[in-house]
């Protein structure tokens, strides 16, 4: 499978994507919790899916994910990479939709942004500019 690029703006999703989100979220949390995608590193892991972006047409679905160890980050890629017809299968088990969805599963650098921000805030250079 391609990796693709989905761009679905966030806070315009209709009424009906995001009900679908949120299923499709429950479902694959549901799947990790009892390890059905036969992957190690999913199934023996804690792992946040932070958001799910599904296309207005409900045929591609992202999932944007945060493990709990944030270092082995290629590790859980590749693993979702070769999980993906299994997840999807699982998932078309579970949710009744006219289309199973295409799956991709993005890394979530939030946390690593916070980070600096708060790395930048907390330096002695801006501590100095705000007491000025």
């Amino acid at each position: 499978m391609n990796d693709f690029s989905l761009d679905f703006p966030r806070g315009k999703a209709s009424q009906r994507q995001m009900k679908v989100q949120e299923i499709l979220r429950a479902a694959l949390v549901e799947i990790l919790q009892r390890g059905l995608t036969k992957e190690p590193v999913l199934d023996n892991s804690m792992i946040t899916i932070t958001y799910v972006d599904v296309s207005p047409d409900l045929k591609h679905a992202k999932f944007i994910f945060l493990p709990f160890d944030e270092e082995k980050k290629d590790d859980f890629i590749k693993s979702f990479k070769r999980a993906n017809k299994r997840i999807r299968k699982e998932i078309a088990q579970r949710v009744q939709l006219k289309y199973t969805p295409n799956l991709s599963f993005v890394f979530d650098d939030t946390i690593k942004e916070i980070r600096k921000l708060d790395e930048l805030f907390s330096s002695s250079k801006v501590s100095n500019d705000l007491k000025s």
